[in-house]
C-alpha cells in the first residue's frame, strides 16, 4: 500500500510504501508508479527501468550513490 509520501532528488523519484506495518523507500516511476520499477545490475552499480509502456530507462548509479540517496529519501518521507 502507497502511503503518498514521494520525494524527488538528484537521481530518482522516491517513494515510500507500507506493508504489514513496515515502510519501505523505493525509487518510483513519475509516470507510472513503484510497481513497474525495477532493477539490473549495471556495471558497479545498478539500472532502473519502468517496464510500463516502452521499458525507459529512470536512470543509473552506483551502489554508493544508490545507498546515500536512498538515505536522504528515507530522512525526508519517513517520519
Amino acid at each position: 500500500m502507497e502511503t503518498g509520501q514521494k520525494c524527488k532528488l538528484r537521481l530518482f523519484t522516491w517513494i515510500c510504501i507500507e506493508t504489514q506495518g513496515r515502510k519501505e523507500i523505493t525509487p518510483t516511476c513519475p509516470d507510472h508508479g513503484p510497481a513497474e520499477v525495477r532493477s539490473r545490475a549495471f556495471g558497479s552499480g545498478f539500472l532502473f527501468i519502468c517496464l510500463a509502456g516502452m521499458d525507459h530507462v529512470l536512470n543509473h548509479c552506483t551502489t554508493q550513490e544508490f545507498q546515500a540517496e536512498r538515505q536522504e529519501a528515507e530522512n525526508a518521507v519517513v517520519s
